[in-house]
C-alpha cells in the first residue's frame, strides 16, 4: 500500500511539474490556430460558394465562433509573443487573446489600448511585458494593413488612471496588464506605450 501512495505522489508531482509546460504548448498551438485562420480571412473569394473551396486541415482550422470580434495580430520579437487581438477586454475576450479595450478605435489614428492576462507561466499572455524596453518594436498586423510601434517608455500606474489611453498629438499603441504576477486583485498596472514609426 505505502508502495502505492509513494507512486500516487511521484505522478501527482510530476503533473504539478510539467502541467505549466503543457498548457503553454496548449495556449500557443490555439494562438497558431486563430492567426492561421485570421490570416486566411478575405483571402478566398466571396462569390466563390463554400463547396468549392478547399477546407482547411484540423492542424489549421479555427471555429468561426473562436474568431467573432478578431481585429489583428500583435507581435512583439523580443518577448517571442504571437496572440491574436480581440474587440473588448472582459474575461472571455481576456481568455483567448489580447483585449483591445476601445474596440472603435484605430491602429495608426489613435492611442489603441491593448490589455492582456499575465499568468504563473513564462511567455503565456501579456507576462513578459515587464522585460520591453523603450526602442523595442511592435508589429501589428490588421485585415487592411500592418503597423510598426516603436516602445517609447514602460511605467506602472494605479488601475483607476485610465487617462493613459486618452487620444495624443499622434498615433499610439499602449498596452495594459496587471503587476506584479501571481496578485490577487492587484491595484496597478502595468503600461508599455509605443508611437507608431511604419505603415504598409
Amino acid at each position: 500500500m505505502r508502495v502505492l501512495v509513494g507512486i500516487g505522489f511521484i505522478l501527482a508531482g510530476l503533473a504539478f511539474l510539467f502541467y505549466p509546460q503543457w498548457e503553454l504548448e496548449r495556449h500557443d498551438q490555439k494562438q497558431k490556430q486563430l492567426i492561421y485562420a485570421f490570416e486566411q480571412m478575405g483571402s478566398v473569394s466571396e462569390h466563390v460558394p463554400a463547396e468549392k473551396t478547399t477546407a482547411p486541415t484540423a492542424q489549421t482550422s479555427a471555429p468561426a465562433a473562436l474568431l467573432a470580434g478578431a481585429k489583428g495580430v500583435i507581435r512583439i520579437p523580443k518577448i517571442d509573443l504571437e496572440m491574436m487581438i480581440f474587440a473588448g477586454a472582459d474575461s472571455l475576450v481576456l481568455n483567448k487573446g489580447a483585449g483591445m479595450i476601445e474596440p472603435d478605435k484605430e491602429f495608426g489614428k489613435n492611442n489603441v489600448g491593448l490589455a492582456g492576462h499575465r499568468g504563473a507561466t513564462r511567455g503565456k499572455q501579456f507576462n513578459r511585458l515587464d522585460e520591453l524596453a523603450p526602442n523595442d518594436e511592435i508589429d501589428i498586423q490588421t485585415k487592411t494593413a500592418n503597423y510598426r510601434f516603436v516602445i517609447v517608455k514602460t511605467f506602472v500606474v494605479d488601475r483607476t488612471q485610465v487617462e493613459v489611453l486618452d487620444d495624443q498629438a499622434e498615433p499610439l499603441l499602449t498596452l495594459v496588464t496587471c503587476t506584479p504576477v501571481g496578485a490577487k486583485n492587484p491595484r496597478e498596472r502595468l503600461i508599455v506605450q509605443a508611437k507608431l514609426s511604419a505603415k504598409s
